[in-house]
């Protein structure tokens, strides 16, 4: 988040104040219901922004990669497979080194 805003403020030529990011979960229980968990942000900064610079590094934070992969949809795809008896021929490596 914060290296985000970094780069946001070098290419807009925003002079980077000494900023800290904490981060706290809480997790919430319905019972019957999936559990939800609450992400919290608080982001302090020391110097003087202007109003625009602010919306501008506030929404760069938004919009970084981690903020991005923890609000979108999450599935889990799992599996349990036992793992190959030894001396057995692996089909995957087979398949692959017949294609080169």
């Amino acid at each position: 988040m914060l290296q985000t805003m970094a780069a946001v403020a070098a290419a807009k030529g925003i002079a980077m104040p000494d900023m800290e990011a904490q981060l706290s979960t809480e997790m919430r229980t319905t019972p019957g219901r999936p559990a939800e968990v609450v992400i919290r942000s608080v982001i302090t900064y020391q110097g003087v922004l202007s109003e625009r610079e602010q919306k501008i590094l506030f929404n760069s934070a938004r919009r970084c990669e981690v903020h991005r992969l923890l609000t979108a949809r999450i599935e889990f795809e799992e599996r349990l497979e036992p793992a190959p008896l030894p001396g057995a021929v692996d089909t995957m490596q087979t398949i692959t080194e017949d294609r080169k």
